[in-house]
């Protein structure tokens, strides 16, 4: 279960949030979050200033913190592993 915090409308306060991520896919690793940044491009997402965003959204894409879990095909990193993600995905860099 991910705890995070969301806001359900547009302009509104952020609020506590759980969700279930589904399973870990074999190319995904799972970071128990420590930091996480909150840049202008979530402020525009949360006010919804490009009318496309989706609620409840938990802003924050830029993060620091420590591997829980690993897929399968994952090579180069490591369960406890000190990492840092931006806001890119599905990369294997």
């Amino acid at each position: 279960m991910i705890r995070a915090y969301a806001a359900f409308q547009q302009g509104e306060e952020l609020k506590p949030f759980e969700y279930e991520p589904g399973p870990l896919g074999s190319e995904d690793v799972e970071i128990d979050v420590e930091y996480c940044g909150i840049c202008h491009s979530d402020l525009s997402m949360l006010k919804n200033d490009w009318g496309m965003s989706q609620y409840p959204i938990v802003p924050g894409h830029e993060v620091v913190g420590t591997i829980a879990n690993v897929g399968d095909a994952v090579k180069k990193l490591q369960v406890g592993q000190r990492v840092g993600l931006g806001w890119n995905s599905r990369s294997c860099m």
